[in-house]
């Protein structure tokens, strides 16, 4: 897996990518991107709180022009 690392340079970022799903970020993840962050977002009633996972992800300048899977491919859960 493409994973940010310690003393990584930021800078060196060109384009971030949000996703809610895992499926998707491994479609991100499988093109070269890299994942820089995960985070919980929590959603809902208060008293019954639900928790979704995001996936933060990003393209390295030096990697060229950034890659995408297909728009139909990608997953609503």
């Amino acid at each position: 897996m493409n994973t940010v690392t310690e003393g990584f340079d930021i800078t060196s970022i060109g384009e971030l990518k949000e996703c809610e799903s895992y499926k998707d970020a491994n479609e991100y993840l499988t093109l070269g991107w890299l994942l820089l962050s995960t985070h919980l977002t929590d959603y809902g009633h208060p008293a019954e709180r639900h928790q979704k996972t995001i996936y933060c992800l990003g393209w390295q300048k030096s990697s060229g022009v950034s890659k995408h899977p297909k728009e139909r491919h990608l997953h609503n859960d």
